[in-house]
Order: C-alpha cells, then structure tokens, then sequence
C-alpha cells in the first residue's frame, strides 16, 4: 500500500473516529433534519444535492462517499461532503446548502 493511500485511509479513519455514534434518538433526530432540508430544498430555500455533486465532480474528479446535512455555530445551513479522488486521496467539503458554494475545503 503506498504511503499516500495510508495516509488518506488514516485520515478517514480520523474522521470517523471523532464522529460519535448516534443513539437512537439522534438518528430520529437526523432524520427529522433530513425531511427539513428535502422540504428547504423543495421550496427553493436550499440547493438541491445533486446540483452541489455535480459541481464537486466537475471541480475535482473522484467520487462521492457520503454527505451531512448540518449547520454551522452561526446557523447557516451546510453539506458536508466526503469525497474520494481517483488517486484514492479523502477530500471533505463543506458546502453552503442555500448557495451550493464550497466554504472550505479539508484533505485531498
């Protein structure tokens, strides 16, 4: 295994890590946010996911390896998104969900 691929594996590793497990009432939680963002999406208050994907794919080759819906200290509303490249490098986005502009960029 090169030393980059280790390295982007135990990057993810790190941020898996860190990210708790949810209990069962933060999952119904999370799915409650997840019906509030597809209803912002609905009504033109946030960008569509796959609007945001596919300007990350257009961005930086790869593929998407999952997404968040969440929201920032100051309470804007964002995706993050957990990207692979093809040269197997972790990239994470963090995305305004009302713009579908990329705020920061983390790995890759």
């Amino acid at each position: 295994m090169s030393a980059s691929r280790r390295g982007s594996l135990l990057l993810l590793a790190a941020v898996l890590a860190a990210a708790p497990l949810p209990s069962a009432a933060q999952q119904g939680s999370r799915r409650s946010e997840q019906d509030q963002a597809r209803d912002a999406v609905r009504d033109g208050r946030l960008a569509p996911l796959s609007q945001v994907l596919s300007a990350l794919s257009a961005r930086t080759p790869g593929e998407h390896l999952d997404t968040r819906f969440s929201e920032t200290t100051d309470g804007r509303p964002v995706y993050i998104v957990t990207w692979r490249t093809p040269d197997n490098q972790v990239v994470i986005f963090i995305v305004d969900a009302r713009t579908g502009r990329i705020l920061q960029q983390r790995g890759g």
